[in-house]
């Protein structure tokens, strides 16, 4: 049996349960509304059509179940809670019959066969979504197209569109330790104010995404020589930063590390999601690094076509031989 016809299966199901639910939900909020109109009411309203129906279509079948428990309806005089019974009594047949609906659907679903994947479309940097009802393994049939599925969507990740980012990685040394003995609205102030700096920084250098935490950042640049350049202004910022903007007793430092590398990342990929070697290397760079300085592999630094003020670490982050670029080495750049 062909899977194209599983629609046409399951929707005749699909359609008769939503009429049914309708249905009584429509004869529940009836008798609501019956029950409702046993209290004092403007006489117009017993005229208008609506209520002349639910009269008309209505009082018979609760008179009905009253008969069966010996209540009249309509009461003579005492308010009845007839109305509320069968209101209760059809909600609870509403529910037995959705249950029953919705047995009857998994029962068709696994009887027919299941939607097949098309092959192209995996084989695609966008993955088509896959959709309908868990497929299980029952025979070594089944199991040979699962893995056959399976390596498909695997060389579709592989070959998922990367592109080559440069992570800038900033952290705060001894951010806890600043914060000790210090007023909260000198904290929030001066932290406030180190923040604006580099937003604007990184605005002036056309950072793409960027990844707060309350006392670091990382931020992704599409290009390397922007990325470099934002990190060196805000090194050389710090010194007028904390004469004119910090109001805590200790002066800010940080450390900084750079490294570039392909990811797979989109327009709408928030940062703080994407998880890749290739950033856990620049966070590992800036851990390492010495305060107010700025580190980088010998990869990124051997793409810069300036590299004043660089030198060899003599070390080795992740495998990357380490460069360090402090202000201290190079002379001092006027602020723009």
């Amino acid at each position: 049996m062909n899977a194209s016809i599983r629609p046409f299966v399951l929707y005749p199901i699909t359609t008769l349960r939503r009429i049914v639910d309708i249905t009584l939900t429509l004869a529940i909020v009836s008798t609501l509304i019956l029950f409702g109109l046993q209290f004092p009411h403007s006489s117009r309203l017993e005229t208008t059509w609506l209520i002349v129906q639910l009269h008309h279509f209505g009082d018979p079948v609760i008179a009905g179940v009253g008969s069966w428990f010996s209540i009249n309806w309509p009461p003579s005089s005492s308010l009845s809670l007839l109305p509320i019974g069968v209101a209760l009594g059809v909600w609870g047949i509403k529910i037995v019959i959705d249950a029953a609906f919705m047995r009857t659907h998994k029962l068709v679903s696994k009887l027919l066969p299941q939607p097949a994947v098309a092959a192209g479309a995996l084989g695609t940097p966008e993955l088509a979504e896959l959709g309908g009802d868990v497929v299980t393994a029952d025979s070594e049939q089944e199991r040979g197209q699962l893995l056959k599925r399976y390596r498909e969507i695997e060389k579709a990740l592989k070959t998922s569109k990367r592109k080559q980012c440069s992570f800038l990685s900033i952290d705060v040394v001894g951010s806890t330790q600043m914060k000790v003995g210090e007023k909260e609205t000198d904290i929030a102030a001066t932290f406030q104010a180190y923040e604006e700096m580099l937003r604007k920084v990184f605005e002036q250098y056309g950072a793409w995404k960027q990844a707060w935490t309350p006392d670091g950042v990382m931020i992704c640049f599409l290009q390397p020589e922007l990325a470099v350049g934002a990190a060196q202004r805000i090194l050389r910022s710090l010194k007028k930063f904390n004469e004119a903007e910090n109001k805590l007793r200790t002066p800010f430092s940080v450390r900084s590390g750079l490294n570039i590398g392909e990811v797979p990342i989109f327009e709408d990929s928030k940062l703080e999601k994407v998880a890749d070697h290739v950033i856990d290397v620049a966070g590992h760079m800036q851990k390492q690094g010495s305060p107010d300085t700025l580190w980088l592999g010998a990869d990124l630094y051997n793409l810069l076509t300036d590299k004043a003020g660089f030198h060899p670490t003599g070390k080795v982050v992740d495998g990357y031989e380490a460069y360090e670029w402090t202000p201290e080495v190079e002379q001092p750049v006027a602020e723009s």
